[in-house]
C-alpha cells in the first residue's frame, strides 16, 4: 500500500500490531486502521482452494464477484498469490494454521493494514474465538516478510519441487529472474491491423486517457500505462485490438504465416495467436484453429468474429492419435504452429496464483509434448515449417523436446530462429548463444517464451 506522504529522515520500524484496548495519553496517536475487510477476497480465495488443480482454479475465485467487480478482484488476487509462499511460512512459524481463511487474515493485515479485530470476525468460528483470533494475528509482523532466515524459495515465491530445476535453468540469474516473474506483469496490447494501426489506435484511447507506447520487439505491440480497464472501451469492443504479451505476439511473428497459405494453430486454446496470425495472413489462405476444449474454441468464436477474421476455421480435437482431422490433413499445412501445454512457469507473473495450484509435474508434461508432436510432424507438408513453442521457462520442457524430436525425424532440421527474426521483425535479435527463441521477464521485458522453428526437409 503507498504512503500517504513521504517520510522525512530516518523511516520508523513497523508498527507493533496491537489488538488491546489503547489507554489514553496525551501523545499522538498513530493513524486509524482501515476498517473495511475485502470479504469478496476471502470468497474467492476459499473458493480458488476448494477448485480442481488447472486453468479452472482462478475462474471459480473470480466467479464470487459481479461481471463490474471482476477488474478490482483480479488486482486484489494477485497480489495475495504474490505473497502466497510468504504468508504460509510466516503463519507456520508463528504456529498458527495455514488455512484459507488464516491465509487471508494474514493478508489483510500484513499488507493490507487492518485492524486484527475487525479481520478476526468474518473468520472465527464463534464469537468467543474473535479475542483469541484476533490476539493471533496481532502478534504478526510485517518485518516478517523479509526474514533473514526465510528459505530462499520461500523469499523468491517459487514452489519448493521446481526451485531445484529453475536454479539449474537461471543459473546466477536465478533471484533476478525469479524476482521478474513475481512482479506484476506489464499490459500489453497486439494492434489488429485488419481493423486499425498504431499511431490511429493510440490517438483513440488518448483520447480516453489512456497512455500507450510501443514495445521494444513487435511491430504491432502497444504497453499502456498503468492497467486501465481496456475491455470496457469500444476500441476493444469493436476488435480494433487484443490484450497480449509481447512475447506471444513474438512467438506468432515467427510462424511468418503468409497470405494464402494453409496454416494450423494446434492447442490454439482461445485464439490469442490465431488472431495475429489471422492478421498476417491479410485474410487470406486457410487458418485452422484446434482444440480439444470446445469451451475454449467457443471463446475463440467470439474473439475472431469481433476482430473481422473471415479465414478461419474452428476444429475439435479428440486428443488421441486416430483422430480423423490428423489422417485427413496429413501433408497438407505450410505453417503448423504447436503451442504447447507446459508448466506455465514464464507466465507466472501475469498469473501467479498457477504456481501453487497449475500441473507442475514435468515429466508428465514432457510425454504429452512429445506426444503432440509426434501427432502433428505428418501434417506438415514438404518444405513447410513446425513451430514448437510454450510459455515455459524450463529446459526440460524447451530444448529437451525439439532435441528428442529431431532424434527420431530426420526429415526435419532446426532453422536458426535468428534469421527468421531478422527476416519478420527488423529489430535486433535478443537472444544470445541459441537458434531458438528464449524471452525471460529479467532479460526481455516480456513474459518468459521459448519457441523453436523446424523445417521439413
Amino acid at each position: 500500500m503507498k504512503e500517504s506522504r513521504k517520510w522525512r529522515g530516518k523511516r520508523p520500524e513497523p508498527a507493533v500490531l496491537e489488538t488491546r484496548r489503547p489507554q489514553k495519553s496525551a501523545a499522538k496517536k498513530p493513524p486509524a486502521r482501515r476498517a473495511a475487510v475485502d470479504l469478496e477476497l476471502l470468497a474467492a480465495i476459499k473458493a480458488w482452494a476448494g477448485a480442481r488443480r488447472g486453468e479452472s482454479a482462478s475462474g471459480e475465485a473470480l466467479d464470487v464477484a459481479e461481471q463490474t467487480g471482476r477488474f478490482r478482484l483480479r488486482g486484489a488476487l494477485d497480489k495475495f498469490f504474490r505473497h502466497y509462499a510468504r504468508l504460509n511460512w510466516i503463519l507456520g512459524t508463528a504456529g498458527l494454521p495455514q488455512t484459507p481463511d488464516m491465509l487471508w487474515g494474514a493478508h489483510s493485515v500484513l499488507l493490507e493494514g487492518l485492524d486484527p479485530d475487525a479481520v478476526a470476525r468474518p473468520i472465527a468460528v464463534t464469537t468467543a474465538d474473535i479475542r483469541g483470533l484476533a490476539r493471533g494475528l496481532g502478534r504478526l509482523s510485517a518485518a516478517s516478510l523479509t526474514a533473514p532466515d526465510m528459505p530462499e524459495a520461500v523469499a523468491l515465491e517459487c514452489p519448493d519441487d521446481l526451485f531445484p530445476a529453475l536454479r539449474a535453468a537461471f543459473g546466477p540469474r536465478l533471484r533476478q529472474e525469479l524476482t521478474a516473474l513475481n512482479l506484476p506483469a506489464p499490459q500489453d496490447i497486439r494492434v489488429n491491423i485488419l481493423r486499425s494501426d498504431r499511431e490511429t489506435l493510440t490517438a483513440a484511447l488518448a483520447a480516453r486517457e489512456i497512455e500507450l507506447r510501443p514495445t521494444p520487439y513487435a511491430p504491432h505491440a502497444l504497453r499502456t500505462r498503468g492497467r486501465p480497464d481496456l475491455a470496457a472501451t469500444e476500441e476493444f469492443q469493436s476488435g480494433r485490438f487484443e490484450v497480449q504479451d509481447e512475447g506471444s505476439q513474438l512467438v506468432a511473428a515467427l510462424v511468418g504465416a503468409k497470405p494464402g497459405q494453409q496454416v494450423l494453430d494446434f492447442c490454439a486454446g482461445a485464439g490469442g495467436k490465431t488472431l495475429a496470425l489471422a492478421a498476417d495472413m491479410a485474410n487470406r489462405g486457410h487458418l485452422v484453429a484446434a482444440d480439444t476444449s470446445q469451451r475454449r474454441l467457443t471463446r475463440a468464436k467470439l474473439r475472431l468474429k469481433r476482430a473481422g477474421v473471415e479465414n478461419a476455421e474452428r476444429v475439435l480435437l479428440t486428443g488421441q492419435d486416430d483422430d480423423p482431422f490428423l489422417r485427413r490433413r496429413r501433408g497438407w499445412f505450410d505453417r503448423v504452429l504447436v503451442d504447447a501445454p507446459c508448466s506455465g512457469t514464464g507466465a507466472w507473473r501475469r498469473h501467479p496464483e498457477t504456481k501453487w495450484q497449475a500441473d507442475r509435474d514435468v515429466s508428465r508434461l514432457n510425454s504429452l509434448q512429445d506426444s503432440i508432436l509426434a501427432r502433428v510432424a505428418p501434417l506438415v507438408k514438404r518444405g513447410g515449417r513446425l513451430i514448437y513453442a510454450t510459455c515455459s521457462v524450463l529446459p526440460a520442457e524447451n530444448e529437451g523436446r525439439v532435441t528428442a524430436f529431431l532424434s527420431k525425424n530426420s526429415d526435419f532440421h532446426l532453422i536458426p530462429a535468428a534469421q527468421l527474426w531478422a527476416e519478420q521483425l527488423h529489430v535486433p535479435w535478443p537472444c544470445t548463444g541459441t537458434d531458438m527463441l528464449n524471452l525471460t521477464p529479467a532479460q526481455h521485458g516480456t513474459d518468459g517464451f521459448f519457441a523453436a522453428v523446424l523445417e521439413r526437409r
